[in-house]
């Protein structure tokens, strides 16, 4: 992941990303905690897009800044050619470690902005939870378009940025973890899903579909509010309101 400085310019902070090591998997009053829940939706959504589309087990799939492989991992493990690109070589060790037996997944150190393959390469790119962390959102979703074959799909995770996904993403951490870095998020890397939805259009990848993303306000939300841990019934689940987080799928033309 990127970290860099522009001055006064606030910057998102990806450095912590480097410190995890098991806590990618294991703990529950870090932030990552929170990812982690929230990765069990976005693998439900991918597998749900990757069969909408004819996209089986056997098919290549790109998950650019996939930090320790959340995501990579399980659709490795349900057959899935799976490469994971990330700028955090510590993260990409711990993927490495955890790689089901059997399974096919490879993670490299890759720039989004500049990646180490094909044109038209994958079936699948994922850009999850990751353009809000990157200056350059055009030049990844330009580098996403340019890898992924025609009739292949992107998909994406970010933030929109209003009032509410201020609140909720970037104060909303302390909230529920002991532990949450400065600078997880900054607004100013937040997309409006118009905009995102403009830049993919100008890479050739036509937006079908976006779908809000939320915490289920159940009983283990307000038990990690009380007890400022991850519950392991924390959960996140879709929405039709878009005002904070939001995820879909582009299609390569």
């Amino acid at each position: 992941m990127l970290s860099h400085s522009l001055g006064s310019v606030k910057q998102v902070n990806n450095a912590f990303y480097d410190d995890l090591g098991a806590r990618w998997f294991e703990g529950d009053d870090h932030a990552i905690a929170l990812l982690r829940a929230e990765s069990r939706l976005k693998l439900d959504y991918t597998l749900g897009v990757l069969d909408r589309y004819g996209i089986e087990p056997g098919a290549r799939v790109l998950d650019v800044a996939c930090g320790a492989g959340l995501l990579s991992l399980p659709l490795a493990e349900r057959g899935y050619r799976v490469e994971g690109v990330d700028l955090s070589e510590p993260s990409l060790d711990e993927a490495r470690r955890r790689v089901p037996d059997g399974a096919d997944a490879t993670f490299r150190v890759g720039d989004a902005t500049a990646l180490d393959a094909d044109d038209g390469a994958y079936d699948a790119v994922l850009l999850y939870d990751m353009l809000e962390h990157v200056e350059d959102q055009r030049g990844v979703i330009a580098e996403a378009a340019r890898v992924v074959r025609p009739g292949g799909v992107v998909l994406f995770s970010t933030f929109n940025r209003t009032p509410l996904a201020w609140l909720i993403a970037i104060q909303g951490f302390r909230f529920v973890v002991r532990e949450a870095p400065d600078h997880i998020h900054v607004l100013r890397l937040f997309l409006p899903p118009s905009v995102l939805e403009e830049m993919a259009e100008a890479e050739g990848l036509m937006v079908e579909e976006v779908v809000g993303s939320r915490p289920e306000l159940n009983g283990p939300f307000f038990r990690s509010i009380a007890r400022r841990r991850v519950d392991p019934g924390f959960s996140f689940t879709t929405s039709r309101s878009l005002a904070v987080g939001y995820m879909g799928v582009a299609v390569k033309r």
